[in-house]
Protein backbone atom coordinates (compact mmCIF):
# COMPACT_ATOMS: atom_id res chain seq x y z
CA UNK A 1 0.00 0.00 0.00
CA UNK A 2 1.25 3.52 -1.29
CA UNK A 3 -0.25 4.96 2.74
CA UNK A 4 2.84 3.37 4.36
CA UNK A 5 5.41 4.41 2.21
CA UNK A 6 4.76 8.13 2.60
CA UNK A 7 5.55 9.55 6.06
CA UNK A 8 2.37 10.40 7.53
CA UNK A 9 3.89 13.91 7.82
CA UNK A 10 3.29 14.34 3.90
CA UNK A 11 -0.56 13.33 3.94
CA UNK A 12 -1.09 16.92 2.86
CA UNK A 13 -3.83 18.73 0.99
CA UNK A 14 -4.03 21.89 -1.09
CA UNK A 15 -6.61 24.32 -0.67
CA UNK A 16 -7.59 23.35 -4.12
CA UNK A 17 -7.77 19.96 -2.82
CA UNK A 18 -10.43 20.45 -0.20
CA UNK A 19 -12.65 23.01 -3.19
CA UNK A 20 -12.51 19.47 -5.08
CA UNK A 21 -13.30 17.61 -2.40
CA UNK A 22 -16.10 19.60 -1.25
CA UNK A 23 -17.49 20.05 -4.66
CA UNK A 24 -17.55 16.28 -5.27
CA UNK A 25 -19.27 15.56 -1.63
CA UNK A 26 -21.60 17.90 -2.19
CA UNK A 27 -22.81 16.78 -5.91
CA UNK A 28 -23.22 12.91 -4.51
CA UNK A 29 -25.07 14.44 -1.85
CA UNK A 30 -27.39 16.06 -4.02
CA UNK A 31 -27.84 13.49 -6.43
CA UNK A 32 -29.08 10.91 -3.34
CA UNK A 33 -25.78 8.97 -3.21
CA UNK A 34 -24.69 10.07 0.05
CA UNK A 35 -27.47 9.17 1.89
CA UNK A 36 -28.97 9.23 5.37
CA UNK A 37 -27.84 6.71 8.17
CA UNK A 38 -31.29 5.18 9.13
CA UNK A 39 -30.32 4.22 11.56
CA UNK A 40 -28.88 7.19 12.93
CA UNK A 41 -30.45 10.15 11.33
CA UNK A 42 -29.46 13.36 11.47
CA UNK A 43 -31.42 16.47 11.37
CA UNK A 44 -29.13 18.10 9.27
CA UNK A 45 -28.60 15.77 6.82
CA UNK A 46 -31.12 17.64 4.41
CA UNK A 47 -30.20 20.99 5.26
CA UNK A 48 -27.94 22.74 2.03
CA UNK A 49 -25.59 24.44 4.67
CA UNK A 50 -24.37 21.44 6.75
CA UNK A 51 -25.56 18.53 4.59
CA UNK A 52 -23.86 15.24 5.58
CA UNK A 53 -21.78 13.82 8.52
CA UNK A 54 -18.40 12.66 8.25
CA UNK A 55 -19.36 9.54 8.83
CA UNK A 56 -22.05 9.33 5.35
CA UNK A 57 -18.98 10.87 3.32
CA UNK A 58 -16.73 8.41 4.26
CA UNK A 59 -18.84 5.60 3.46
CA UNK A 60 -20.21 6.98 0.62
CA UNK A 61 -17.59 8.96 -0.57
CA UNK A 62 -14.11 8.39 0.79
CA UNK A 63 -13.86 4.48 0.82
CA UNK A 64 -15.11 3.86 -2.34
CA UNK A 65 -12.50 6.70 -4.02
CA UNK A 66 -9.62 5.77 -2.34
CA UNK A 67 -10.54 1.62 -2.90
CA UNK A 68 -10.46 2.23 -6.65
CA UNK A 69 -7.16 4.08 -6.35
CA UNK A 70 -5.35 1.35 -4.24
CA UNK A 71 -6.41 1.55 -0.53
CA UNK A 72 -4.56 4.81 -0.01
CA UNK A 73 -5.27 8.03 1.64
CA UNK A 74 -7.74 10.71 -0.01
CA UNK A 75 -4.39 13.15 0.00
CA UNK A 76 -1.74 10.55 -1.27
CA UNK A 77 -4.75 9.72 -4.12
CA UNK A 78 -4.27 13.62 -5.02
CA UNK A 79 -0.65 13.61 -4.70
CA UNK A 80 0.93 10.11 -4.39
CA UNK A 81 4.17 11.55 -3.52
CA UNK A 82 3.11 13.58 -0.53
CA UNK A 83 3.14 17.31 -0.24
CA UNK A 84 5.02 18.84 2.69
CA UNK A 85 2.86 20.35 5.27
CA UNK A 86 2.46 24.47 6.37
Amino acid sequence: ERTWEVCASRWCITREDLDIFEDEVRQLWERGLIPEDPDHPDPSHSDPAIGPNIHQVCKHYIKPRTAEAGSTSWALMRHPEGLPCD
